[in-house]
């Protein structure tokens, strides 16, 4: 379905549609449960539970994200009930080690006796931990962030980056740019294609050689230190982290100068540019045929930078949490 209101084009598809209400749908779940575990934590009566098992779940099937579980029975007015909450609410928090999991589980043990939070309007999902969790906040960001997309995807032009015009490159001698970072743009741009081979690879590697030298140490006595090889490990994974991002940003900046380069051949007037206008961009970057010599290097240019940011949020991410 297309319409215009006040000029602006929209196109609304099945598909966009469904991301746009299930995004909504996840901002809308997760403000409701960071509600519901705010009441829960402010309303909470404490009482006696016994643990009875405990567990870490991989999340997804997937080896990187772990979950816990601590199953423990209480009464509550008269009434015997079994929970297998830890945090209030649904979406509780996430472990990217399992060690860090099993020690969130340290201070519960099978058998033992520890205090547990009832909400009254809940009293059969009494929880170990009073306090909220980033859960909804994960949630929330990422609804959001889809539902923005979408949005920007569902209104403006359909076809920016396709049928360009441009004048020739013998019309129109460059003199911006010729340096990048005090090297020569060439320079750069090999660089930064190099080195986006070779960090993945060391990286890959590292993480490789920490499972092994993990697996076999004698983990009663796992000591990780910068001069230990473990510590040495891990420290290289990271540096080969930050080497991939920055070079996605050098690539990102050299294609950037690229794309000013073709922009100056456009004849006037000249159509507005996505960097400025992200509809148009986030048009380019999900159109996969039809785009012309400009297109290709505006997705390209808005692809390197995008998942230089995405990877430097993981590792934030793994940093802070």
């Amino acid at each position: 379905m297309e319409l215009s209101v006040r000029g602006t084009p929209i196109t609304v598809t099945p598909l966009l549609l469904a991301a746009l209400l299930l995004s909504l749908g996840a901002v809308g779940y997760g403000g409701y449960d960071y509600v519901q575990q705010s009441n829960a934590v402010e309303d909470a009566v404490t009482v006696e539970t016994t643990v009875t098992d405990t567990d870490i779940s991989v999340s997804a099937g997937r080896g990187l994200v772990y979950r816990i579980s601590v199953e423990h029975t209480y009464q509550y007015r008269g009434t015997e009930y079994t929970s297998k909450q830890v945090f209030p609410g649904s979406l509780g928090p996430m472990y990217t080690a399992r060690s860090d999991a099993a020690a969130a589980l340290a201070p519960y043990e099978p058998n033992t006796t520890a205090t547990a939070y009832v909400d009254p309007e809940s009293p059969g999902r009494a929880f170990l931990e009073r306090q909220t969790t980033w859960g909804p906040f994960r949630l929330l960001g990422l609804g959001g962030l889809v539902a923005v997309l979408t949005v920007l995807r569902i209104v403006g032009a359909r076809n920016p980056g396709q049928g360009t015009e441009l004048r020739p490159a013998s019309d129109h001698e460059p003199t911006r740019y010729e340096t990048l970072f005090g090297l020569d743009r060439d320079r750069v741009n090999r660089l930064s294609k190099h080195l986006m081979v070779v960090a993945p690879v060391v990286f890959l590697a590292a993480l490789a050689a920490t499972v092994l030298l993990v697996y076999n140490a004698d983990s009663s006595s796992l000591q990780v230190g910068l001069t230990d090889p473990v510590g040495l490990a891990l420290l290289t994974a990271f540096l080969a982290a930050l080497g991939l991002i920055a070079a996605l940003v050098g690539y990102g900046v050299w294609s950037f100068t690229e794309y000013r380069r073709l922009r100056a051949r456009i004849p006037e007037p000249r159509p507005p540019s996505p960097f400025r206008h992200p509809t148009r961009l986030v048009t380019i970057l999900s159109t996969n045929d039809g785009l012309d010599e400009y297109g290709r290097r505006v997705k390209l240019t808005g692809f390197a930078f995008t998942v230089a940011a995405f990877f430097a949020g993981i590792l934030v991410s793994v940093i802070l949490f």
